[in-house]
């Protein structure tokens, strides 16, 4: 699929070469249709989506900044200005399919006054029903792109369209604002003091988790999962999550960093990471038919009562987060997820930050940032 950013990229360029690959598919994913048929993980379902369109899972989307290393005031200039940096955003999300023949998801980028900024095809492939798939925009290449850059801060609107030609249609999939703000670079030349890196403020991030039944495992026997957001944490680090139930410990599991959201610069005092937790020895239910006993294992569908997940990053109490299972044997929802069709499976886990190893971030950004503008009906972490 051809991409470009409106009218300046040619029908074949080195940037749309590079992406040739980028839109990558997961995998089957109709753990959600089965789970929620089966009535396991409480009122969760898949999310509302259209019969012959895509669900968004409005979780993973994701905007990033890629920096220039210069500035054009001017895109005519026959110099850009040098020693100064400049950005354009980019974006990424993951659906479930189906996406029909002939769909194309398009990015649309205003700036901060709203006016028009740059259009942007993104990598789109007919997929089948309920196939997890990560629509992702590639780093620009162009010199094109880099005279679009700028050095603005501020909330910059944007939207992602579903068009299709074939069946006629040209709809808004998501909208939202994100923040940007600027920072001194770390470690930099004494003769590039005056540079700047810029990056999206996350802090809406910290207290939205996310808990479900993960059914990659085993999808008859599937493992308890839980995500929760942390900034500057960095891949060496260590993070451990432990499970209690009526104060009693249960399990444990090391976390997974599955995801950064990075600064252009990369440094990990402003990258946010996603970290998973899987609790292998505690499981929602078995309906496994084989000879396994599955000695060991705790069953929350055999255990109703109070949980608490607390999170340690180097040995120090960073989260702690807590939910129920009923007397029927089912995760507790509080019908978050489903109230603002975040889509999939997983249910929202509000999250108590109990550390300031996050740096300074405003505790009450969920109230109006959270999903890029898009704040949670029905959802207060301080409850």
């Amino acid at each position: 699929m051809r991409m470009s950013f409106g009218a300046f990229a040619p029908v074949r360029t080195a940037w749309s070469l590079a992406v040739a690959g980028s839109v990558g598919r997961v995998g089957k994913t109709r753990w959600g249709v089965a789970l929620a048929l089966a009535g396991l993980v409480g009122g969760a379902g898949p999310g509302a989506r259209a019969a012959d369109g895509p669900t968004l899972l409005k979780r993973t989307v994701m905007v990033e900044l890629h920096r220039f290393e210069r500035y054009w005031p001017n895109p005519k200039a026959k110099e850009p200005q040098y020693n100064t940096y400049s950005w354009v955003p980019l974006v990424q999300f993951e659906i479930l399919g189906p996406v029909p023949g002939g769909s194309q998801f398009v990015a649309e980028f205003m700036k901060a006054d709203g006016s028009p900024w740059m259009s942007v095809n993104l990598p789109t492939e007919e997929v089948g029903d309920d196939i997890d798939t990560v629509i992702k925009m590639p780093v620009p290449d162009d010199s094109a792109i880099e005279k679009k850059g700028i050095t603005a801060i501020g909330t910059f609107p944007f939207k992602i369209r579903l068009k299709n030609e074939v069946a006629g249609k040209n709809e808004v999939f998501f909208s939202g604002k994100y923040q940007v703000t600027k920072y001194p670079l770390p470690r930099v030349p004494a003769g590039d003091k005056n540079k700047t890196d810029f990056c999206t403020v996350e802090d809406w991030r910290v207290p939205i988790g996310f808990l479900w039944l993960n059914p990659k495992l085993d999808e008859n026997v599937p493992a308890l999962s839980a995500q929760m957001w942390f900034r500057g944490t960095g891949s060496n680090h260590v993070m451990q999550a432990v499970l209690f139930k009526d104060g009693k410990q249960i399990d444990t599991a090391t976390g997974n960093d599955e995801q950064t959201l990075h600064t252009p610069s990369s440094d990990d005092i402003n990258n946010w990471e996603l970290w998973t937790f899987t609790f292998i020895k505690v499981r929602g239910f078995n309906k496994d038919t084989s000879a396994n006993n599955w000695e060991g294992t705790y069953f929350l569908d055999k255990n109703p009562g109070d949980y608490e997940i607390k999170v340690l990053r180097k040995d120090n109490l960073a989260r702690t987060a807590k939910f129920s299972v009923g007397a029927d044997g089912k995760i507790v929802d509080n019908g978050v997820a489903a109230q603002n069709k975040l889509g999939g499976i997983r249910l929202v886990l509000p999250v108590t930050v109990k550390d300031t190893a996050d740096g300074k971030i405003n505790p009450l950004a969920w109230k109006t940032q959270a999903f890029y503008g898009n704040p949670l009906v029905g959802f207060d972490p301080t409850k």
